[in-house]
């Protein structure tokens, strides 16, 4: 088999079998003129089986929050906030998901129900639960009156 090897060579997902591993040997350069080479290093590849009761993959870790010029108790704010927006928008997707007709609550927020106007709904909180929103960037810098929130419109 030949598996490309990557993310400090944990095999836990593909598991026991025989292994063909190379390395990649092809390096890029700039030139002092700009231009670009490359150049080979000379690589032995290596054979290895692997078998036996691998260990079970650790979760992912997970980007935290970061906070540009907010107190101690605006960043607490911000990440219950976040923790209930999670769950809001897991619950919105789930509920519109699973409710294919017209409901009391579908038609006050949504209108009459119709097939595209429920597709639209749902893709919009599918991927607004998406979000991992205690890994957001939150800004507390903004003393403007009245402004709460802004974004940036191309990100």
């Amino acid at each position: 088999m030949l598996y490309l090897v990557s993310r400090a060579y944990s095999f836990t997902a593909s598991g026991a079998a025989s292994y063909d591993i190379h390395a990649n040997n092809k390096f890029y350069l700039v030139n002092a003129d700009s231009t670009i080479s490359t150049i080979e290093a000379k690589v032995e590849s290596h054979s290895a089986k692997i078998s036996g009761k691998l260990a079970v993959a650790r979760s992912t870790l997970v980007k935290r929050a970061s906070f540009v010029d907010c107190t101690d108790s605006e960043k607490s704010s911000l990440l219950s906030a976040a923790s209930a927006a999670s769950k809001y928008a897991t619950e919105a997707s789930s509920y519109v998901s699973s409710h294919t007709s017209s409901t009391p609550r579908y038609t006050t927020w949504f209108g009459d129900y119709t097939t595209e106007r429920h597709d639209t709904v749902g893709s919009g909180f599918s991927a607004i639960s998406g979000n991992a929103f205690s890994s957001f960037n939150y800004n507390c810098s903004c003393t403007d009156p009245g402004t709460f929130a802004f974004v940036y419109p191309n990100e």
